[in-house]
């Protein structure tokens, strides 16, 4: 998705001297898996990756770590305590919640929304619980995508969610929808009489964690691990909560941004599995298949997780969150007693993939797992010309040129040169439209190359302000010069 934020730009040219001041696991293991996991994540520390990680397995933990840098201008390393955001992994939490006061008898996951908000339109009135829990209600998915940090007052909160028509009949399909979450959050506030963190505090303490929440956890200053999007600081999300007076927008309560650490997700993961928080009969509840993710896929929706059978017919557990900066993955598999918890303050190309990597290589012991290549070099629109650059500088032209004149031959010529799949044409003509509506009257700036022959453009607007074409990355290319991707 094209982001609509410009933001200030400050440029941090990674050099491979970089390197030796970043964390780089170093295996003094004798088990020939944990020296595996070791190497891989080395080997991503060495191509530029930041993040946590965290691989169990059968209760023994394998690696639990940093990799690479949490604040680049003070040169701070990403450790185990290093805070990040879980995205989207917040809606177990959510799910978790609901369950637990299921069990305490103050609700039914049947029950109308009705009975928790008033004055529903008809068509929304027999929307239940469980239809939000597993994105079938029909509910909007966003009232305003990308602004997880902008206030908004409660009543138009849901005036506005009430008031826009359902995107299809309840219960009739799945579509994930963030905004039924954030009412989900409002029905724990309703039934404990408590604020969503205050009352999820209770249930990360029953779990042992203690640096797991919105802005309530006494978290240093310095223990969060800062964002970058194409080379650029966005900041923290406790900076942004704390910039607007510490209150959590409704847009993104109880469906995303929760902050934590390695080791308290562990301990999530871990009280979960024993059944600490909530029963083993409400913990199958949580991660039950209830509905088909697509109608021609293979995973299912459960309550705040996704559902996959394993190549070796076990089930997975999993559930991914990212803002476009950030990324996080959390993946269990509950029959084999493996747990994988990755999250990154940089997403890329591949950086996305890592903790799937990681069970790959768990479970094949000849798998080869795919290395993300971070590290980039600036290159300015001087740079003499290859036939990648080439080709990224006629792309630009394409998009900011004004000139409307040849613009459909020049495409038309772009396309038959440079796209290696005919049959995508005309969704590649449509993606470059959106681009030419979006940056009209901006110029290159300079490009970032990757190590993995992946390119990101960052453009100059006619105010001087400095963005990205797309949210990383741009365009990708294979080693004959040939346009094998584009956008993430």
């Amino acid at each position: 998705m094209l982001s609509s934020k410009i933001v200030r730009y400050t440029i941090l040219l990674f050099v491979s001297g970089l390197l030796s001041c970043q964390n780089t696991p170093q295996s003094q293991t004798e088990d020939p898996l944990q020296a595996r996991v070791e190497h891989y994540l080395q080997l991503c520390a060495e191509n530029g990756l930041s993040g946590a990680v965290l691989v169990a397995k059968e209760g023994k933990v394998l690696f639990s770590g940093g990799l690479g840098l949490r604040n680049r201008q003070d040169n701070l390393l990403v450790e185990e305590n290093t805070v990040f955001t879980t995205g989207s992994i917040t809606k177990q939490f959510t799910a978790t919640a609901i369950l637990k006061l299921e069990e305490e008898g103050l609700l039914s996951v049947n029950d109308s929304i009705s009975q928790y908000f008033d004055n529903l339109p008809a068509e929304k009135q027999n929307i239940t619980i469980h239809q939000l829990l597993t994105h079938t209600s029909g509910i909007i998915g966003n009232l305003d995508y990308g602004q997880d940090f902008t206030p908004i007052a409660e009543d138009v909160f849901l005036q506005s969610v009430f008031e826009a028509p359902l995107d299809f009949e309840p219960g009739t399909q799945h579509s994930y929808a963030n905004i039924g979450y954030s009412l989900l959050a409002l029905i724990i506030e309703r039934l404990s009489g408590q604020d969503y963190e205050t009352y999820m505090q209770s249930l990360f303490a029953q779990a042992g964690m203690e640096h797991t929440g919105y802005i309530m956890p006494d978290w240093e200053d310095n223990q969060m691990a800062h964002g970058y999007k194409c080379g650029e600081d966005w900041g923290t999300h406790l900076a942004r909560w704390q910039s607007d007076s510490n209150q959590i927008s409704l847009h993104l309560k109880g469906n995303g941004g929760v902050l934590s650490t390695i080791p308290d997700l562990y301990k999530w993961y871990t009280a979960l599995t024993e059944n600490s928080v909530i029963s083993a009969l409400s913990f199958d509840r949580l991660t039950s298949p209830y509905v088909l993710e697509s109608p021609d896929g293979d995973s299912h929706y459960a309550y705040g997780w996704a559902i996959f059978n394993s190549p070796r017919n076990t089930k997975m557990v999993t559930h991914n969150g990212s803002n476009g900066i950030f990324f996080a993955d959390f993946l269990m598999l509950p029959e084999e007693e493996v747990v994988i918890i990755y999250m990154t303050n940089q997403l890329r190309y591949h950086t996305f993939a890592v903790a799937w990597e990681l069970e790959k290589l768990i479970f094949e012991e000849t798998y080869e797992p795919v290395v993300p290549q971070m590290n980039h070099r600036k290159l300015s629109i001087e740079e003499l010309p290859n036939q990648r650059i080439e080709a990224i500088h006629k792309f630009t032209e394409l998009i900011l040129n004004t000139d409307t004149t040849s613009l459909e031959i020049d495409t038309e010529q772009f396309i038959n040169i440079y796209l290696t799949n005919s049959n995508r044409k005309g969704r590649y003509q449509r993606f470059l439209q959106i681009l030419r509506d979006k940056f009209a009257g901006y110029t290159l700036k300079h490009i970032l190359e990757y190590d993995d022959l992946s390119y990101d453009i960052i453009l100059e607007s006619p105010e001087g302000e400095v963005t990205h074409l797309i949210p990383c990355y741009d365009l990708q290319f294979d080693e004959d010069n040939q346009i094998v991707a584009y956008g993430m």
